[in-house]
């Protein structure tokens, strides 16, 4: 099933933005069939919205681009030195 990604905060390193996914799942078991969800944080420090585009991209998630966290990132990455 389809699986959203969500940029968030880091709880490990504070001001540091990594992002979250959460899939529903069918699991089948003695009760018999039900959703799931399961949820992932990565902490992969994402340097812009290009680089989680990029991420969601390549992993398949539907990107949710809103909140805080999205909002503090730059639309590309800056140069490196």
């Amino acid at each position: 099933m389809a699986a959203s990604m969500y940029v968030v905060w880091s709880a490990v390193e504070p001001g540091r933005v990594v992002y979250e996914t959460h899939a529903i799942e069918a699991i089948t078991d003695a009760a018999g069939v039900h959703a799931e969800v399961k949820s992932e944080t990565h902490e992969v420090a994402l340097r812009s919205r290009a680089h989680a585009r990029s991420i969601a991209e390549a992993g398949g998630y539907e990107l949710r681009g809103e909140g805080e966290a999205w909002e503090s990132l730059p639309e590309e990455s800056p140069p490196e030195e």
